[in-house]
């Protein structure tokens, strides 16, 4: 368990029932030129990014660039 602070959990994401996750709340709010990085081990769901993001860019009529980051060696 962890004990957060007012300011943290004022700027955690939640998700309400239903198709939204919390990826997909927290890609609906982002900025134009902000970006999110979204890991293996934090994608739950079973479709695809791309599928996530252009649902949502559908949803609400914004553009998304989308991509694979590239590992340095």
């Amino acid at each position: 368990m962890k004990k957060l602070s007012k300011t943290e959990a004022e700027q955690m994401q939640t998700a309400a029932r239903g198709r939204t996750t919390t990826v997909l709340a927290m890609a609906a709010t982002l900025l134009p030129g902000e970006a999110l990085i979204v890991s293996r081990e934090d994608w739950k769901t079973n479709d695809a990014p791309y599928r996530v993001v252009n649902y949502l860019a559908k949803k609400t009529g914004r553009v998304f660039e989308k991509g694979r980051l590239q590992m340095a060696d």
